[in-house]
């Protein structure tokens, strides 16, 4: 039977703040530190231990059964907790107290906490752990205060957190903390260390993006992104990709899926979780390595009907600008209608690592389920010598890459799974050709009028980075034509008879080619540059004591 990859995006503008102790370093992180009450050995109050009761996991189960994606993972408990209605105020020995509170839930797996209020004046420090302080996450400071909307944590593994603040003893004013509902995760947390033989939703089929099948898509997949869901009382996973525009301005866009979207409000959108980087450091590595977040964004364009009468995309953008440390990348796109011979799909099935799926063979265009519209690309993924990559629920809305790297359709279901019997079956894209301008007339509904707004009429374009290669003008040089097609030619003034390197570079800085130039007369020296793709590139020229790096464009 054929199934989407998820079926709801909605989203949880949190301002999601962390240090995880494992090595995860998320983005917006807490400014670390120790609890008072490790500082000055207290132990743990459990006596203002708030129980809650457990959720019919049973009747879930049968729900996921019924609904196996978007894939939940947690179920979302409402509560009323704050200093002003629960825990204990005590007083610390030399000056300033601590407030404690203790949330436990039978039976799950991992904890994270929603807070509706958020403010906490200078010099105070609010932290979450579990009993044994094996994961700390904070401390989160009047830095972090959330003035509008919503704040959130991370998991906590185990079925038990405390939340700890610490207020100086010259506070002016008191905090405001109100938490209003918390996660309850009872599978796929196999990411948190102490969960790492748990359940997963992803089959051992799968492909880590840092194996060599991801070698040559490196600047690509660091475009895609883990996105968090919360709707309808639950928590979900899904899949995008950051998106370049005609401006190459890196406006933070993100492509995912319009069935994640469906259902959720302006509010929710507030909402979303975006990870980045989260992959593995190694090929056979089972937890990430590092990731960053991004939360919040604003809806620009959905349109296809949950891929039921069109291309099922759904294109946001981000609250923030990201973060250069980040590392990520704007990917290109093809809003082309010919066929792609090969390429792959980068995803995160379950919510979990970066995955890579491969196909070798021409992309057919396809309708999906009982839509009418041929606006899907119908793939087949094959056997790598580290596995068979697939897709699974929580890859829904992942990008389909062309053999040039560009973007041309989005997730939106399909049959594959590891599964002996699923592995050659195929999955459905929603065709990015179609979300250009075919779901409908106005710039809601299309992607036309947001990744080319001068309305240039271009069909490609390439990937940027997020981080650009310092530019030197000490030397002059001069490409010709830029962008070329099979040569360029290169002319460099006032270096007569001196040899230099030249190398060609991604625009993640990784080096694609080298040789040596030795200019005469300024006359110009061809190259050619065998085996090097369409795209965007920088082309170093080093000579002893001078470095020039200059932008080439091969068509």
């Amino acid at each position: 039977m054929i199934v989407r990859k998820a079926k709801y995006c909605s989203v949880l503008f949190i301002f999601l703040i962390s240090m995880v102790p494992s090595g995860i370093l998320m983005g917006q992180s807490g400014s670390g530190g120790v609890p008072a009450s490790t500082t000055y050995s207290m132990a743990s109050d459990d006596n203002n231990v708030i129980r809650l009761n457990s959720p019919d996991l049973a009747g879930i189960r049968i729900e996921d059964e019924k609904f196996p994606s978007p894939y939940r993972f947690a179920v979302i408990l409402p509560v009323d907790i704050s200093p002003e209605s629960s825990g204990k105020w005590e007083r610390l020995q030399d000056g300033g107290r601590i407030w404690r509170v203790s949330v436990t839930v039978p039976g799950a797996l991992a904890l994270s906490a929603y807070f509706d209020k958020f403010i906490l004046p200078e010099g105070g420090k609010v932290f979450l752990y579990d009993p044994s302080k094996t994961q700390v996450i904070g401390a989160f400071t009047s830095s972090n205060n959330v003035l509008r909307g919503h704040f959130a944590t991370e998991l906590i593994a185990g079925d038990r957190f405390i939340l700890e603040y610490f207020e100086p003893e010259d506070a002016l004013t008191a905090p405001s903390i109100h938490i209003y509902s918390i996660d309850y995760a009872y599978r796929g947390v196999g990411f948190l260390d102490a969960y790492r033989n748990a359940e997963s939703p992803a089959g051992t089929c799968e492909v880590n993006v840092k194996c060599p099948e991801g070698d040559l898509w490196q600047p690509e997949v660091k475009g895609v992104t883990r996105i968090k869901i919360k709707k309808n009382g639950s928590s979900y996973w899904c899949s995008g990709s950051l998106l370049n525009n005609a401006r190459n301005n890196r406006v933070p866009y993100v492509l995912t899926a319009d069935h994640c979207l469906f259902g959720a409000d302006s509010t929710d959108i507030e909402e979303w979780i975006f990870y980045f980087g989260y992959e593995a450091a190694t090929c056979t590595g089972t937890l990430a390595a590092s990731t960053n977040t991004m939360t919040g964004a604003k809806l620009k364009a959905h349109g296809g009907n949950q891929g039921d009468t069109g291309s099922d995309f759904c294109l946001v953008k981000l609250n923030e600008n990201i973060p250069e440390a980040y590392d990520v990348y704007f990917n290109g796109w093809s809003r082309k209608d010919t066929t792609s011979p090969a390429g792959v799909g980068s995803h995160h099935p379950g919510g979990l690592i970066k995955k890579i799926s491969t196909y070798n063979k021409a992309l057919v265009s396809s309708n999906y389920l009982s839509n009418p519209n041929p606006c899907h690309w119908k793939v087949y993924w094959i056997a790598t010598p580290n596995g068979h990559g697939v897709t699974e629920p929580g890859s829904s809305g992942s990008p389909l890459f062309d053999n040039q790297g560009r973007i041309v359709g989005t997730l939106t279901g399909g049959d594959s799974s590891c599964d002996p019997g699923s592995l050659f079956l195929p999955d459905y894209y929603g065709m990015f050709s179609w979300s250009w301008d075919k779901n409908g007339a106005d710039s809601t509904v299309r992607l036309k009028d947001w990744l080319d707004p001068d309305n240039t009429g271009l069909k490609t374009l390439g990937g940027i980075s997020l981080r650009i290669p310092v530019l030197s003008e000490k030397i002059a040089v001069k490409l010709s034509p830029n962008p070329f097609t099979d040569k360029i030619e290169i002319e460099i003034d006032g270096r007569n008879g001196q040899a230099a390197g030249v190398e060609v570079l991604s625009l993640l800085g990784g080096l694609l080619w080298s040789g040596t130039i030795t200019p005469v007369d300024s006359a110009p020296v061809s190259f050619s540059f065998p085996g090097l793709s369409s795209g965007v590139y920088f082309l170093r020229i080093t000579f002893p004591g001078s470095v020039v790096t200059v932008k080439m464009i091969r068509q």
